[in-house]
């Protein structure tokens, strides 16, 4: 199956060419779930905070279907 990825702020630097909010594709085997695609795009899970798929905040265990938009989001800081 084929899923669209979009990489947001300090995560885009796992892929490169990756710019903010541009998705680009990636191929998964059926039965993948979002733990599965941020493995195969070597992002530590610590890296993450926020996923959307298909904008709908998700877990990392969430089922991926073919054709979906998953928005990767990392912690956020600020002061």
């Amino acid at each position: 199956m084929r899923v669209a990825v979009k990489l947001f702020a300090t995560l885009t630097r796992f892929k490169e060419g990756a710019k903010a909010g541009r998705s680009f594709e990636v191929d998964l085997p059926e039965g993948s779930v979002v733990e599965d695609l941020i493995n195969q795009l070597q992002i530590p899970l610590k890296e993450t905070h926020i996923i959307f798929i298909n904008n709908i905040i998700q877990e990392t265990g969430s089922q991926l279907k073919d054709g979906d938009v998953v928005g990767i989001f990392p912690p956020v800081g600020g002061g």
